[in-house]
């Protein structure tokens, strides 16, 4: 059952990591478009800094399960690559256990937030008019596949992996 849960969550770290992308090219393009609008002496778009700002939220937090699921973060070895194969499988399942439980309690806030949000109706005035609590959905559903990913990694490192080099 975990195994397949495991091949889910791939399939939908792929899928947001394809849509981080996405954004990240719509962001290229629209912030080009607008130098090159302004250049030619034309009236900005306006809506360019807003989408900017919302789409490196979703690049952030939908991306992140995909960078963690592929081991592409940032990670400082100078410790893990002095200590035993069995003391760093304990070192990084207590690190993935840390940030399972930081993870969760800032996806439980993420999810009051946005739902308090949905609740009261607010919306974000800038040049765009959106409900707030659509933007905020984004943080705890990166947030909560982030913790499901750090569990996996521990699966993984003990019931796929247990002879391989754990990191």
């Amino acid at each position: 059952m975990i195994g397949s849960l495991d091949k889910a969550m791939g399939r939908v770290c792929d899928a947001f990591g394809i849509a981080a992308s996405l954004v990240i090219a719509f962001l290229a393009l629209s912030v080009g478009a607008e130098v090159i609008v302004r250049n030619l002496g034309l009236p900005a778009f306006g809506w360019t800094l807003e989408m900017c700002e919302y789409g490196l939220l979703v690049v952030t937090f939908l991306g992140a399960p995909w960078v963690l699921r592929r081991h592409e973060h940032i990670s400082v070895d100078v410790l893990t690559r002095k200590v035993s194969p069995s003391v760093l499988r304990v070192l990084l399942t207590v690190s993935d256990l840390i940030a399972t439980i930081a993870c969760l309690l800032l996806a439980y806030y993420a999810t009051q937030a946005a739902f308090h949000a949905w609740v009261k109706g607010s919306l974000l005035f800038k040049y765009l008019v959106v409900p707030q609590w659509i933007v905020l959905s984004v943080l705890p559903v990166g947030i909560t596949l982030l913790a499901v990913e750090f569990l996996l990694r521990i699966w993984r490192r003990f019931v796929l992996e247990p002879a391989a080099d754990p990191a």
